[in-house]
């Protein structure tokens, strides 16, 4: 009989015990546990809605050392070769070394941009991975320190979705001095000028703390763009949609980033908090909401952008 790959990654085997444990807001209403299975190709994985899954997954380096084993094939839908060279080429780009997590996200829409379009440059005869080593050998060049330092910074989508981030109503699981300090800072946005406004953005973009932190624990973005390709087989759309899908990827970093310079504020960040923040964003970023931009991509590229020194 023929088998097919079965994956599992290691924080799932390691934390398993306490991931089936959970009582968060989450593991109330769903098992966090679940298996995603092709016909061909098996993916075990867990909800990072859970508390308990983001605090394992989030700050352990092997975190996605990814633990094969043969499995038989089951009735269903085939993963689709394209679709899974294109997920693994992302992949790369996040785990290519010497780059910081914005030039690798930087890297992923310049994958994306280039694989949806249809022809006219050759790139359609290209595989997904031929595409993404051509970026690396780039990227190792330097040319995308370069190049994602020349890009502009457009404050202005930052702004209305930073007003739309200050509307959601979170759950997170933080302690009650923690949880007042983040609501009261969501609130203060939410009723801000568009002046005060800006000035509130130019303070969250340059919290040290968070920096600081972040810095500290360089494997958090990396892993949480593992789980969203490994999960959910980024970016798991027809190619006319890769754009929205980046600028998917691009909210993330600049929501979750947020909401921890805004706590850093008032608290001190650890790996409680952050993964707490990690799961809450998760549970609710549906209810951000996006706009039908005429160029995803291009507003993505500024929700990852810096102002310039």
């Amino acid at each position: 009989m023929t088998e097919i790959g079965s994956y599992i990654p290691h924080f799932i085997l390691l934390g398993r015990p306490r991931i089936s444990q959970c009582r968060c807001v989450s593991c109330r209403e769903q098992p966090p546990l679940v298996t995603h299975a092709w016909a061909n190709h098996v993916r075990h994985s867990a909800l990072l809605q859970c508390d308990t899954v983001s605090r394992e997954m989030l700050f352990a380096h092997d975190a996605f050392e990814l633990h094969e084993e043969a499995a038989v094939p089951v009735d269903g839908a085939v993963l689709d070769v394209w679709q899974n060279d294109v997920n693994q080429a992302c992949i790369d780009l996040l785990i290519v070394d010497g780059l910081s997590i914005e030039e690798r996200m930087y890297a992923i829409g310049v994958l994306l941009n280039k694989l949806s379009k249809g022809g006219g440059d050759g790139f359609e005869t290209m595989r997904p991975f031929a595409m993404a080593n051509e970026l690396m050998q780039l990227a190792l060049g330097g040319a995308f320190h370069t190049l994602f330092g020349q890009m502009p910074a457009i404050s202005r989508y930052k702004a209305s979705y930073l007003r739309r981030l200050a509307k959601i109503p979170f759950r997170v699981s933080l302690d009650e001095h923690a949880s007042k300090s983040l609501n009261l800072k969501l609130t203060e946005l939410m009723l801000m000028s568009d002046g005060f406004l800006d000035d509130a953005l130019r303070e969250i973009e340059g919290s040290n703390e968070a920096a600081i932190f972040f810095d500290k624990h360089d494997e958090t973005w990396i892993n949480y763009f593992l789980y969203r390709c490994f999960h959910e087989v980024f970016p798991a759309v027809e190619r006319e949609a890769y754009g929205q899908m980046f600028l998917d990827l691009a909210l993330d970093y600049f929501c979750v980033r947020s909401l921890c310079a805004l706590l850093a504020n008032d608290v001190e960040l650890d790996e409680d908090a952050v993964a707490a923040l990690f799961a809450a964003w998760y549970r609710s970023k549906r209810r951000l909401g996006r706009d039908d931009h005429v160029d995803p991509l291009l507003v993505g590229f500024s929700l990852i952008s810096r102002e310039a020194a």
